[in-house]
């Protein structure tokens, strides 16, 4: 469904929400946060005020649903490219496809890393955060450490530790002028770190799929 086909005022409750949403994301992306009024959002999404505001109380929870959405799709494609490996490669090819999706300019980048930490603020953004990519981290590092693969740190702890990481290292990239070199050198401190945590020849075992 193209958000910028208009429908007419007074749109159907059915499929409302879904047409605000796809409305906000697109508007968000193209001209950001503060310079999306609701008036544009309704305008290209067809629906009316009230129905807008019967599933969204006002411009930052609807930002909040569509950081969510994204955030959600983001993860769902870093599992599927990382299907039938071992726990600790699924980590470390999640991580380089994560700074890969960074050096891009897709809703991930333009909503996702670099709008979502000051329009949410940080408290709010990092309980979204952690509600998402931080439990698949957490069971890929519990798996690799059952796996003797990683060091018996604890695996919630590394999972936060980790997220924060990748979420920096993201947003280097993301802002840099050079980004492939920006990919490149943190992709390296990426597979240190993962030494460091016990990785270094280590065999390989079982494949994990998800």
């Amino acid at each position: 469904m193209d958000p910028k086909r208009k429908r007419g005022p007074g749109r159907p409750s059915e499929g409302a929400r879904e047409a605000i949403l796809a409305a906000a994301r697109s508007l968000f992306a193209e001209n950001g946060f503060d310079a999306t009024t609701t008036e544009a959002i309704l305008e290209r999404s067809g629906v009316s005020k009230g129905a807008m505001y019967h599933h969204f109380p006002g411009k930052l929870e609807l930002f909040e649903a569509v950081y969510v959405q994204v955030e959600d799709e983001s993860v769902a494609r870093l599992v599927e490219r990382a299907r039938g490996e071992t726990p600790l490669e699924i980590i470390r090819t999640g991580s380089h496809g994560y700074l890969a999706e960074s050096a891009g300019d897709s809703d991930f980048v333009r909503i996702g890393l670099t709008q979502a930490r000051p329009v949410l603020g940080f408290e709010r953004w990092r309980e979204l955060a952690a509600e998402r990519g931080v439990g698949v981290v957490e069971a890929l590092f519990r798996a690799a450490i059952d796996a003797g693969q990683l060091a018996a740190v604890d695996p919630a702890a590394a999972a936060s530790i980790w997220t924060a990481v990748l979420i920096e290292g993201g947003l280097m990239v993301a802002t840099a002028d050079d980004k492939d070199a920006a990919r490149e050198t943190a992709g390296e401190v990426l597979d240190r770190l993962l030494e460091g945590l016990g990785a270094t020849d280590t065999p390989p075992t079982a494949a994990l799929d998800l």
